[in-house]
């Protein structure tokens, strides 16, 4: 009888994620996307785009958050324009500023 539960609820698992995967489908290839909310105001950020990046950057407080490997990507595409290692920093903050 055990058998029959696990059974069910592992059928009930599968339908729950199978569901949420024809979800996540959907909106990706609907081009579907809720802004990201800004963790200090709780406001949408608005993207911008530094050296070719896109980052999120919060209207209010003007903080901005940057995805895992943006920083990276940003220091490379100064680099690549043949900037020096402070180049990037400059552009960086800059973009911190220009609204």
């Amino acid at each position: 009888m055990n058998d029959s539960w696990d059974q069910r609820r592992q059928a009930k698992e599968d339908q729950y994620f199978d569901q949420q995967n024809k979800d996540a489908l959907r909106k990706i290839k609907s081009g579907e996307r809720k802004p990201r909310l800004s963790p200090i105001s709780g406001e949408p950020m608005e993207e911008i785009v530094m050296d070719g990046v896109t980052v999120d950057r919060c209207k209010t407080s003007g903080g901005i958050w940057l995805d895992s490997g943006e920083l990276e990507e940003i220091i490379k595409q100064s680099q690549a324009r043949g900037g020096t290692d402070g180049d990037w920093m400059k552009t960086f903050f800059g973009g911190l500023f220009s609204k």
